[in-house]
């Protein structure tokens, strides 16, 4: 069987962990640090994603819901549920395990498990109590990574901890009717696709078929933040993939959508507090020390 567990040093290249999923790869279990700022801007995925925190300092936001981090901490995002996460720089791990629903129907259909349960996936409460259980089911993940029947023991064991902490009305259902998840979803996707050239607000209420007012009330009341500054949040997450991969910042700020440096530069600087050639110098450093591992 492929290897699941994967380290900082073995992270992929994008401003968020994109992994092909297959037969033998049906989840993967991430191990992050942070010698620098990391900033996820809001998104959602088809997987499971449970967040094992230790001793981070920052936010994660799930559905318009911000937690601040500290100590030790549990969160779980169901399927297709939107969150971000802004972790500053510390001494805090964290492990993200994904589940790929489709690749492990192969072994256990969670959907039918939960279903006998009088469960959906949707229901899982955000924020579970159980740290210390759960750990010890991610350290047991991790000491057999490679042999599958192993690891998908300690899921179940996962998936009936999490059942016991789910909510009796889907997080989905709390939405309101304009504006809805389906629009959000097509917002991000069109927006990942298109923020490297110039978009209005004009344009991209268009998409969703509302007027620009009403649009702009309505993403900022689904959100908390403004369509500009998730746009901008896309934007400075693909600068900082291009700065790490060395790329000058003359080239950068183009590239991603932004039409002047200076205010480019001023974007950058308000996210992460630094400018984006001592981001890339910093990055550079952090890699360095770290036996140029990235």
């Amino acid at each position: 069987m492929m290897r699941c567990v994967h380290y900082d040093s073995k992270k992929p290249d994008g401003f968020e962990e994109h992994f092909v999923f297959s037969e033998n790869m049906p989840y993967t279990l991430r191990i992050k640090t942070f010698p620098l700022e990391d900033i996820v801007p809001m998104h959602y995925a088809e997987t499971i994603e449970i967040l094992l925190c230790t001793h981070l300092e920052g936010k994660v936001v799930i559905d318009n819901t911000s937690y601040p981090l500290m100590g030790k901490q549990l969160f779980v995002i169901p399927p297709n549920t939107v969150h971000s996460n802004h972790i500053f720089k510390c001494g805090g791990t964290e492990y993200v395990l994904k589940l790929c629903l489709s690749e492990l129907d192969r072994y256990m259909n969670l959907t039918n498990i939960l279903d006998k349960q009088g469960c959906q996936l949707s229901q899982f409460a955000h924020v579970c109590p159980e740290y210390d259980t759960v750990r010890d089911i991610f350290f047991t993940i991790i000491e057999n990574d490679g042999n599958l029947v192993a690891c998908l023991t300690a899921i179940l064991r996962l998936i009936g901890i999490l059942v016991k902490y789910a909510d009796e009305a889907s997080s989905h259902s709390r939405l309101p009717l304009q504006l809805n998840r389906s629009d959000l979803y097509k917002l991000i996707t069109w927006t990942q696709e298109n923020f490297s050239r110039k978009i209005t607000l004009d344009e991209v209420a268009a998409k969703v078929g509302y007027s620009k007012h009403y649009f702009c009330n309505r993403f900022k009341q689904l959100t908390g933040i403004t369509y500009m500054a998730y746009l901008n949040s896309v934007r400075i997450a693909h600068a900082c993939l291009l700065l790490r991969n060395s790329k000058p910042v003359k080239d950068v700020f183009p590239e991603c959508g932004f039409e002047d440096e200076s205010y480019f530069i001023q974007v950058f600087k308000k996210a992460h507090h630094v400018t984006p050639l001592q981001f890339a110098q910093g990055h550079n450093g952090a890699e360095a020390a770290n036996g140029g591992t990235g």
